[in-house]
């Protein structure tokens, strides 16, 4: 199983990241981004996968996985 997005909640709000097959990082909030992802960077990328606990003032409340085809 991959990881394949995140919850993230506080401040009476939440935001998510969702990573596509490609290991692109896509960020989404109804507030900010409307009904559009924003590309961030790529899993690979990624120095420290704990940076992924957190989403700015935000933690991490609920992590998806799915299977890997």
């Amino acid at each position: 199983m991959k990881l394949r997005g995140i919850v993230y909640g506080g401040q009476a709000h939440f935001t998510s990241r969702f990573i596509d097959i490609n290991g692109t990082i896509w960020f989404h909030d109804g507030i900010s981004t409307g009904r559009n992802c924003v590309p961030e960077t790529n899993l690979s990328s990624l120095a420290d996968l704990m940076a992924l606990g957190r989403c700015g003032a935000k933690k991490a409340v609920a992590v998806i996985y799915g299977r890997s085809n």
